[in-house]
């Protein structure tokens, strides 16, 4: 496996881990991580519920993801910390140190991200709530809050 050789590309990595998404997610492995993605969100959106967690990541968050894989199995195997450049295996400097590099891509075109919504009985605040847990503003669809009454909007209210 990709993930133990110490000489793999990056490349190599990435399709790899493209390729064990695909049977985690059930997928054929013929077709790519867009189209299972695509795929399994038009089930579920004829099933009425998308929970965006439930999908199989992008392809290019599948990628960050197998790097990130690939230099911790590097690291456990030769006992080195860190024994890669971190910053070119799917991390980047964030103010209390590394942070992960969910994706380098949206989540989704843009015309799709308008049917996430949530149904949170809160103020949408925490990530309890689907749409601020995917990085995306509540909307007119969300069931309690609609997109106006909660902490997650792109609406500002100055009180006049």
């Amino acid at each position: 496996m990709f993930f133990r050789d110490l000489r793999a590309t990056k490349d190599a990595i990435i399709e790899a881990g493209c390729e064990v998404f695909k049977i985690i997610f059930n997928g054929k492995t013929e077709k790519d991580l867009e189209d299972l993605r695509f795929d399994n969100f038009s089930k579920r959106a004829a099933a009425g519920t998308i929970k965006p967690e439930k999908l199989p990541p992008t392809t290019d968050a599948a990628a960050q993801h197998s790097l990130r894989a690939y230099l911790q199995t590097r690291d456990w195997l030769m006992l080195q910390t860190p024994s890669l450049d971190v910053l070119q295996y799917g991390w980047k400097r964030g103010e209390q140190g590394y942070a992960s590099v969910p994706s380098t891509k949206p989540i989704a075109q843009d015309y799709l991200l308008k049917f996430i919504s949530c149904n949170c009985e809160g103020d949408c605040s925490t990530l309890r709530c689907c749409c601020k847990k995917q990085g995306v503003k509540c909307i007119s669809a969300c069931g309690k809050c609609h997109g106006n009454v909660c902490q997650n909007t792109n609406q500002s209210f100055d009180g006049a």
